[in-house]
């Protein structure tokens, strides 16, 4: 769970409004403030785009968890060599032990989570309420004002 945010662009004020990694969903917005509809090109109507390739890729993850925790060993050996000849450690050092722990576990969860289809089953939730979107005449016609691609057996 992420948090895309913006300024309206009717009344200028700042929206934050929770989403999806792939801000899968309508792209018809409404203001929080003004309550004003305009179309935001960053959300993604699933059933229309599709599922972003990564959410398919376990190799992708579990090459990018191999790739951090290699960084993460690097770094780690690099502040003991510190700590051992110096006696202290630079700052930075510790925060690319951090970051590099940080991103191995998150490759790795989003690995795991393809792997025992977890992403499958999100994904086919979003296309399931993109599709009941899609059956809405009315939206339909929206999203072509708007511009957006909407293939033929959907208007």
């Amino acid at each position: 769970m992420g948090y895309v945010e913006w300024n309206c662009p009717k009344c200028g004020k700042k929206n934050r409004e929770a989403c999806n990694a792939w801000v899968y969903g309508s792209p018809i917005r409404n203001c929080k403030a003004c309550n004003q509809e305009y179309f935001d090109s960053r959300w993604r109507e699933i059933a229309l785009e599709g599922v972003e390739p990564a959410t398919k890729s376990p190799k992708l993850y579990l090459i990018a968890t191999i790739v951090f925790l290699i960084f993460t060993v690097a770094c780690v050996i690099w502040l003991i060599t510190d700590i051992r000849t110096m006696g202290s450690y630079p700052d930075k050092l510790a925060g690319c032990v951090l970051v590099g722990a940080i991103g191995t576990i998150g490759c790795f969860v989003i690995f795991l989570r393809i792997v025992l289809g977890y992403e499958d089953k999100q994904n086919q939730k979003y296309y399931d309420e993109s599709l009941q979107r899609m059956n809405d005449k009315s939206y339909v016609e929206k999203l072509i004002s708007y511009g957006y691609n909407v293939p033929e057996k959907f208007r």
